[in-house]
């Protein structure tokens, strides 16, 4: 039996130690490599829910932001709205399929309630993030936003 134990922790020790943990400055290279398809910008309609970022963890625990994209009638554009900790939010994405990027053509609009310092502080990060986004990619039910270009930072989401 003792055996058994130590060639079973043995063999999930040698296979923990053949995955490589990704950085996040890694990841961030990578985006670099991030292509836009049509088939995965016709993926992002739907409802998203933020679950962080790759580096900002003040992301306040009790809190919930989330993403909605909706096709609206030109081809290359999505309406997108959502709650951003306190406040709810809308404003329009634009696909650019030459350049492969997607990026916000209108302000965004906000209701005005007030929250608590911790969760506005969160919401105009979240917001400001929105605002920069360049690049997407839709994993099965994970979207990724990348904000900047390069990219400084990924804001991920799960449906």
């Amino acid at each position: 039996m003792i055996r058994v134990s130590i060639l079973l922790t043995t063999l999930l020790f040698s296979a923990s130690c053949g995955k490589k943990n990704i950085t996040p400055a890694e990841e961030l290279e990578a985006s670099q490599n991030v292509t836009n398809t049509r088939v995965s910008f016709d993926k992002l309609p739907g409802k998203w829910v933020f679950t962080g970022y790759l580096k900002d963890k003040t992301v306040p625990a009790n809190g919930e932001a989330t993403i909605e994209f909706t096709a609206t009638e030109k081809a290359n554009t999505l309406q997108v709205g959502g709650r951003a900790f306190v406040n709810l939010y809308g404003s329009t994405f634009l696909y650019d399929e030459a350049k492969s990027t997607i990026q916000l053509i209108e302000p965004v609009s906000t209701t005005k309630m007030a929250g608590t310092p911790e969760m506005m502080k969160a919401e105009a990060a979240f917001l400001s993030n929105l605002k920069n986004v360049t690049k997407f990619s839709v994993e099965g039910a994970v979207l990724k936003l990348y904000v900047g270009e390069p990219a400084v930072e990924i804001m991920h989401f799960k449906r």
